[in-house]
């Protein structure tokens, strides 16, 4: 027995290309070009540091364990945290950057497999997903920190899960989905709007399913342990943050923050109470030029070709899953028509998980196509093939687009927002109050809390104070101290003289540009 023992533990010839052989054999190629190919293109694509606007504000957050806006975001806050510890360079934002890369590409794997449970062949897959990797703002929303790509991530495990459940539903599969939903309302809101979906499938598929009290106990066991990851936000509250968005100045410049210890706070900040107003912002009549841009926007992001096939998938997965159709509809339209009604500037950017559903409805279509193909071929024909036509036309779109939006989208070289922070910095006197917007407060920020820049210099971000007791707190601070603002108001301009300081503009006392005169 013991020289059985030492000859098994003994290294054969060949041993080890053998089991390099098994190992190649195992690999699932198909999963792995899904995942690799996309976060390639992301990696040679993504912005080298810190990004403007919110991508400014989540870096920020993220590496100084600070507090965001509304609707906290409590999920991205501790997966980000958990990336950041990777090696992947000594610039935080750029790790960060990568985080969004990595989801990205999460995405178009768990779409691929949600695709083969459809039926849908690697070329079919390959075309959709090749598309929707490649639509300009998934593929932009890849290459810096965002909570978008995380979101369609986990929009996509759902669905997955969901479908996994619907196979043999017992109670401990019926908790995954439920969970992942929970943890995904802690990274983004709009996750609400795939519940009318999900409870469509669950009640059309096995309805009596719900009555058994084994499966409500694990969903709600499931639906409590996954939104504890809300409790991160009262924790961070209670270590005093540095940097935090939740909550006000007023005219003293003394920072208020919001009680998240307290329900009402607390309530106010995960329910994105600061935004209601843009919610179903629009009059009817200005509804119309909405859809027709959005729907402008989803012809581009499948770069046209895709537009036909997709309906047709739909079309097709209707007569053959119902069931798993409506739900897909469901969380296309919420979304969709959420969106399309949301008053803000940046909402392009919000209609990903559309871009999800629509793909998986083009694999469908695409894969009908080929079949359609398929029968036509005739012996006799030589190597001709009219389906491999249709493949390759699915692959050469791909290739198309990615061509055609790689400069479109490409930050590889973009390192504006820390130039433009760093110059701010640079020129502002000892002691300075700075104000701005998104596109300046963060990034600076991001200089001064996470790499130690300038602490003497006072950062406020316009939309953590009114404009009444900003004003106030300018002609008060300009007696004694140095004051710039990206753009003043009206009423400042008539208080104030106004000289360009690079992207800024410093501020001074009317009165003592009289006394420089005399």
């Amino acid at each position: 027995m013991i020289k059985q023992a030492e000859s098994l533990m003994t290294p054969r010839p060949g041993s080890g290309s053998a089991a390099l052989r098994r190992l190649i054999f195992w690999l699932d190629w198909t999963a792995a070009a899904a995942f690799g190919l996309p976060f390639l293109l992301y990696w040679l694509t993504a912005a080298p540091t810190i990004y403007n606007l919110d991508s400014a504000e989540f870096t920020t957050a993220v590496a100084s364990n600070g507090l965001i806006r509304a609707t906290g975001y409590p999920l991205y806050l501790l997966l980000g945290k958990l990336w950041s510890w990777l090696p992947l360079g000594a610039d935080m934002g750029y790790r960060m950057n990568l985080f969004s890369a990595f989801n990205g590409a999460l995405t178009i794997l768990l779409a691929d497999r949600i695709l083969r449970r459809l039926d849908v062949g690697g070329w079919a897959r390959m075309g959709a997903l090749g598309l929707l990797a490649s639509a300009p703002f998934f593929w932009a929303l890849s290459l810096i920190a965002e909570v978008y790509t995380l979101h369609t991530a986990l929009m996509a495990g759902v669905i997955l899960a969901l479908l996994h459940w619907a196979d043999a539903p017992t109670p401990g599969r019926f908790a995954l989905p439920v969970l992942l939903m929970a943890l995904s309302l802690g990274n983004h809101a709009a996750t609400a709007l795939l519940v009318p979906g999900a409870v469509w499938f669950v009640l059309t598929r096995h309805p009596r399913q719900l009555l058994r009290p084994r499966v409500l106990l694990a969903g709600l066991g499931a639906m409590a342990l996954g939104t504890a990851v809300f409790l991160i936000l009262p924790l961070r509250y209670a270590a005093q943050p540095a940097f935090n968005y939740a909550g006000l100045y007023d005219a003293s410049g003394v920072f208020h923050p919001t009680n998240l210890q307290s329900w009402d706070g607390f309530w106010a900040l995960i329910t994105g109470q600061t935004f209601a107003g843009q919610m179903f912002g629009y009059h009817l009549h200005e509804l119309p030029p909405q859809l027709i841009a959005y729907l402008k926007q989803l012809w581009f992001a499948f770069f046209a070709i895709g537009v036909g096939p997709g309906l047709l998938g739909m079309a097709v997965l209707w007569r053959k899953d119902w069931r798993l159709n409506g739900m897909l509809a469901f969380m296309f339209l919420a979304n969709a028509i959420f969106y399309i009604n949301y008053r803000v500037i940046d909402k392009d950017t919000m209609f990903l998980p559309t871009y999800l559903i629509f793909a998986l409805w083009l694999g469908v279509g695409y894969q009908t196509l080929i079949r359609w193909a398929a029968p036509s071929a005739k012996p006799g024909n030589g190597r001709f093939r009219p389906e491999s036509v249709v493949q390759w036309a699915m692959i050469g779109a791909v290739v198309l687009a990615v061509g055609a939006n790689w400069q479109r989208v490409d930050l590889s070289d973009d390192w504006s927002t820390r130039e433009q922070s760093q110059a701010i910095l640079d020129q502002a006197e000892p002691n300075a109050l700075i104000f701005g917007w998104w596109d300046t407060v963060p990034a600076i920020q991001y200089l001064q809390l996470v790499e130690g820049q300038r602490p003497d210099v006072t950062v406020i971000n316009r939309f953590l104070i009114s404009p009444e007791d900003m004003n106030q707190l300018i002609l008060t601070a300009i007696n004694h101290r140095p004051v710039y603002i990206n753009n003043p108001s009206i009423a400042l301009l008539r208080e104030t003289t106004v000289t360009a300081v690079g992207p800024l503009y410093r501020l001074e006392p009317k009165n003592r540009q009289v006394l420089t005169h005399r």
